[in-house]
């Protein structure tokens, strides 16, 4: 057995990025109605729309408008390193709430991709307004980023989901 004062036991705080994701994930869950995995779940899509869009600029076929970006569920399962069955969990609840919509690819129906609906463009863009100021209060402005050998905190924007592989790390997420 050990023998531990109350002194003993306010030393041990959790390290300022799990206080930070966890700040976070409350933050989401009040504000937004969000759980810290729909963000993200919900960010891997935004980013397949701005990689689609940006492509569809290249070529001068936008209207200008968000360009819709199916993603087979795969490809997000690999994404988030998510199992299979959580991720179904995820998007069915996303879709319940009217943020995703899934359905069959029309060449292959064996294969099921999601994409945003335009509530969830617009509920994602308010939970990445939130976890960027978050974010920047408790590790960038707390010195975590800058001088301490700690890696700057990347944004979710800023982060292309082409670089994403099923063996990299997540592309929605630079947590490690």
């Amino acid at each position: 057995m050990i023998d531990r004062g109350p002194s003993d036991t306010t030393r041990q705080q959790p390290p300022p990025i799990l206080r930070t994701l966890g700040r976070l994930h409350g933050e989401l869950r009040a504000q937004h109605g969000l759980s810290l995995h729909d963000y993200l779940v919900l960010g891997a899509l935004a980013e397949a729309e701005a990689e689609a869009e940006a492509e569809a600029e290249a070529e001068a076929e936008t209207g200008g408008g968000p360009v819709p970006a199916p993603m087979p569920v795969a490809r997000l399962t690999a994404i988030l390193r998510e199992p299979g069955n959580r991720m179904s969990f995820l998007l069915k609840g996303l879709q319940a709430a009217g943020l995703v919509e899934r359905g069959r690819r029309a060449g292959d129906r064996r294969t099921v991709e999601v994409t945003l609906t335009d509530a969830g463009r617009t509920r994602f863009a308010g939970a990445e307004g939130t976890a960027q100021a978050l974010l920047h209060r408790y590790l960038v402005a707390a010195g975590r980023g800058a001088g301490t050998g700690a890696p700057p905190v990347t944004p979710p924007s800023a982060v292309p989901v082409a670089a994403a592989s099923p063996g990299s790390p997540s592309p929605v997420c630079r947590c490690g």
